[in-house]
This record gives structure tokens, C-alpha cells and sequence, in this order.
């Protein structure tokens, strides 16, 4: 017998397995009764766990097979069963080299300075306000100074500076809508997103 006979006849009995799973799954959706029909589908999905388990048998045995075949020192193919294949490494002598003289230099890396350097791609924050009862958010020119607009709940920002500004009793955050206004609002009536 061949070392591909098993994993073949293991694969037929494979593809057998899964057409039958085929044909319980394609039965267990026709109209039978509910407990029919989930028996059918358990009986298929066991057939088709077993024909996976033979395609991996089979995958086994011929790897199994390959590596045995292709031992140190045998040509592909052809099994090795000389002592001289079988002796430690250590106790074979290496054939001796012929090195060149005078040595040739070997070439060392160099940059190019044509290859752009790669940048860190900025972090955008988002933050939405939220908690402001319907009144909505002011957005003034600086902290606690004159009035752009009125940002009402559920209006997404860009955060442009990552440290809040203290003024007035309150924290301040500079921001930018998505019609491009930019101005300051109060933290406390803003939901920061994940900044890291």
C-alpha cells in the first residue's frame, strides 16, 4: 500500500460525510414537525463534524507521510537508513572553504534622502453637548467673552486644544463646529469622546 492510499479512501469517506450533512440539513428544512426537523439538523451537524475530523486525518497522515520520506541527508523521495545519516552532526567533519583573499568589501545601507519621513497623523476629539436641558450651549470668541452662536444638545465639536482653560469660575474648552465656527464653550456641558 502507498503512503497515499489511507489519506485518499479518508478523503472520499470525508466528501461522502458532507454530502450526506448536505442532504440532512436540505431535508431538516423541509415540512416536518419542529422536533423532526432539529433531530434531522443535530444528525447533520454530527455528519458534518465527522467529515471535517476525517479531512484533518487525512491532512495528518500525509504530512506525517512527507516528513518521514525527507529525512537529513536523503535525497526527496527516498528514505535514509545509513549509519552516517543517522550519526550526530558533531561528529561529521564540514568540507573545508576556499575564502577569497584579500576580502571583498560589502556594501553598507545608506538613506535615502528622497524617501519622506514619515509624520504622526494628528488625534481629532470629538465632543457632542449634552446636559444643558434645552437651553443649548453659548459659544463665545474667548473664555467668557462675547457670544457666537447657540449650540444646542446633540451638536458634535472638535476639541483644537487638548488643556482646558480656567476663567470665571469655569473650565473652557476651544472648539470648532461643523460649520467651521470656532470659539469656547464650558466643559461641563460637553460628552469628550476617547482622545488617547
Amino acid at each position: 500500500m502507498t503512503g497515499t492510499t489511507i489519506p485518499a479512501t479518508l478523503t472520499i469517506l470525508a466528501l461522502i460525510a458532507a454530502l450526506a450533512a448536505y442532504r440532512g440539513i436540505r431535508r431538516g428544512g423541509a415540512r416536518y414537525y419542529t422536533l423532526e426537523r432539529e433531530a434531522l439538523l443535530r444528525r447533520a451537524s454530527f455528519t458534518l463534524l465527522g467529515s471535517v475530523l476525517l479531512f484533518l486525518a487525512a491532512i495528518a497522515l500525509l504530512m506525517l507521510g512527507q516528513t518521514e520520506d525527507t529525512a537529513p541527508g536523503a535525497t526527496e523521495g527516498q528514505v535514509s537508513t545509513s549509519p552516517e545519516a543517522e550519526a550526530p552532526a558533531a561528529a561529521q567533519t564540514p568540507d573545508p572553504a576556499l575564502e577569497s583573499f584579500p576580502p571583498t568589501p560589502t556594501a553598507t545601507a545608506t538613506v535615502d534622502p528622497n524617501v519622506p519621513t514619515p509624520t504622526p497623523t494628528p488625534v481629532i476629539c470629538r465632543a457632542v453637548v449634552d446636559g444643558t436641558a434645552g437651553s443649548g450651549l453659548t459659544l463665545r470668541e474667548s473664555p467668557g467673552g462675547p457670544e457666537i452662536a447657540v449650540l444646542p444638545d446633540g451638536t458634535i465639536l472638535t476639541l483644537l486644544e487638548s488643556e482646558p482653560v480656567d476663567s470665571g469660575g469655569f473650565r473652557w474648552r476651544n472648539v470648532r463646529t461643523v460649520a467651521r465656527d470656532e470659539g469656547w464653550v464650558v466643559e461641563e456641558f460637553l460628552q469628550i469622546g476617547n482622545c488617547q
